[in-house]
């Protein structure tokens, strides 16, 4: 199997994440849209932490197409992301903030608990 499609099959949503039409405005959905495409395909797939990863990004990213709350999360979030100069692998770096920035917000989004008291 090529490497290719070996990837293809740790990103199940690859094919609605490409084919998503964001607004002519919001050219960071373009971008975020190109860095995770760039991104699966640089990763070796025989290596665990990199397939781990990859597994990640395509969550955040179908996340980020499908939910409109967490594309504006992201959206304000991405835009503080600042980048050392010693940084080797920007690609990498984004790909990294874009994963935590999922983590927090699964993390905040499922402790909030709605607790409705019925009299």
């Amino acid at each position: 199997m090529s490497e290719n499609k070996q990837i293809l099959k740790y990103c199940p949503n690859f094919y609605k994440i490409i084919n998503f039409n964001p607004l002519q405005e919001d050219q960071l959905s373009d971008k975020i849209i190109k860095i995770y495409q760039e991104y699966i395909f640089k990763i070796d797939p025989n290596n665990a932490e990199d397939v781990k990863e990859v597994k990640e990004l395509d969550e955040a990213v179908a996340k980020y197409i499908n939910d409109y709350s967490f594309r504006r999360e992201v959206q304000k979030e991405i835009v503080n992301v600042r980048v050392k100069s010693t940084c080797k692998d920007v690609l990498k770096f984004f790909i990294e903030a874009i994963i935590k920035i999922f983590t927090n917000y699964q993390d905040y989004t499922t402790r909030v608990i709605y607790v409705s008291r019925w009299i």
